[in-house]
């Protein structure tokens, strides 16, 4: 059996762009000053002798971002991420394999030269994980199944109708000083198939909920009551019958 240890970042093995502009621009500023010689500067700054010839000749100090050039560029690449917190918002939150065909096809679209898998129509799990650092508004959280009707029933007007009920209730029954008296039951079911598995949405997000299709597998019911100060009876579960 063979295991593939191989890094999925690549490990460099010099000092080669390890150096920061700061670093670049202090070094030549000492080279014309003439406070030392170009290898001695070099050796403090960490900064290659031909980098600092090349820099202090050209006139250009800032310092050019080194390894492969992304298939996307920045503006395409913000888009893409808009468009990808826009979706979570709505409660269709994409998984990686979603981003990574959405990403091929924006790329055979727009013309663009890309180094994506034409065979699986996808971008690779590299250009994945190297896009989510670029953008750390992002995060691969776990979905919560939401149905559609949950969904466009939840909006600010029906929220307000039913807090405004809910007072109206305890108050007519005198309940509002009175948590122990104030139980809520649900039902809730457990679906042993359906699951949205883990999406990508805006970092930081408490609840992510993905809209779910109604087919449906086996379900367990279960069954809670719980009052406002928190005792509750044990939950009842629901199995399927046997005929």
């Amino acid at each position: 059996m063979v295991i593939n240890t191989m890094p999925r970042s690549y490990i460099q093995k010099n000092l080669r762009g390890q150096w920061s502009e700061e670093d670049l621009q202090n070094a030549v500023r000492d080279i014309i000053a003439g406070t030392g010689s170009v290898r001695e500067i070099s050796r403090i700054y960490k900064v290659p002798v031909r980098t600092l010839m090349r820099r202090k000749e050209s006139g250009n100090l800032n310092k050019i971002p080194l390894g492969r050039k992304s298939c996307l560029n920045v503006e395409q690449e913000t888009s893409l991420s808009r468009y990808i917190r826009n979706m979570a918002s709505h409660g269709f939150a994409l998984s990686a394999s979603n981003i990574k065909k959405l990403a091929y096809s924006f790329a055979i679209q727009k013309n663009i030269s890309h180094t994506f898998n034409n065979e699986k129509k996808k971008a690779g799990q590299d250009w994945f994980l190297s896009f989510m650092k670029r953008h750390p508004k992002l995060a691969v959280r776990k979905a919560q199944g939401l149905s559609t009707a949950r969904a466009k029933g939840m909006t600010r007007q029906e929220c307000a109708k039913y807090f405004e009920l809910l007072g109206n209730v305890l108050r007519e029954n005198n309940l509002l000083n009175t948590p122990q008296k104030i139980f809520n039951l649900d039902e809730t079911g457990l679906q042993l198939n359906n699951n949205p598995g883990k999406v990508v949405t805006n970092k930081g997000a408490k609840m992510v909920n993905c809209i779910t299709t109604a087919e449906k597998g086996e379900t367990i019911s279960i069954i809670t009551c719980v009052n406002a100060e928190g005792s509750f009876l044990p939950p009842c579960c629901i199995f399927k019958g046997k005929k």
